[in-house]
């Protein structure tokens, strides 16, 4: 008759598995309340995306939300530079009515590491060649490590005669 009390005195079946889960939740508890302590865990912490936080924080976005626009270029105009090598533009646009176009183009890292030095033109009746010259500010600290951004700009670009149907074509390729 021992038997059915030494039966009743056990855990019952599975217990085992509970008492691994509540360890491991402690565990869980213990890990964020250390994760508070060690980040200053004074219980006055400014909330996420409050100045002085750390912290940047946004909510999602509506559904309603345009989507978000390409960047817009950056107008720019040559500058004095130094180091200047041919760079490769992307497209050109003629300004309607007048003698202009503005040409696109991409540069790595931006001012004042790469700026637009001067803009060659060379035109014929059939054809404009640009060529766009890149270098970097004289008093810029280009030493080192730059940062690999590209910057989109644009740079307008007086021509002798409306460009009509003649061809453009890039200097630099």
């Amino acid at each position: 008759m021992s038997t059915t009390s030494e039966r009743d005195s056990r855990p019952p079946a599975g217990s085992h598995l509970a008492g691994v889960l509540t360890i491991a939740s402690l565990a869980v508890v213990l890990a964020v309340a250390a994760c508070a302590q060690s980040s200053g865990g004074n219980g006055n912490q400014a909330a996420p995306g409050a100045p002085g936080s750390g912290v940047v924080s946004s909510g999602p976005l509506s559904s309603s939300s345009p989507s978000p626009e390409a960047p817009t270029p950056n107008v720019v105009s040559p500058e004095p530079a130094v180091d200047l090598h041919r760079q490769r533009w992307t497209s050109v646009d003629a300004v309607s009515g007048t003698r202009e176009v503005l040409v696109h183009g991409v540069l790595t890292g931006g001012p004042p590491c790469a700026v637009v030095g001067r803009v060659e033109v060379a035109e014929s009746q059939d054809r404009v060649t640009i060529t766009l010259w890149v270098g970097r500010r004289a008093d810029a600290q280009c030493d080192g490590p730059q940062p690999q951004v590209a910057y989109p700009f644009v740079t307008r670009v007086a021509l002798e005669a409306p460009l009509g149907k003649r061809a453009v074509r890039d200097g630099a390729a």
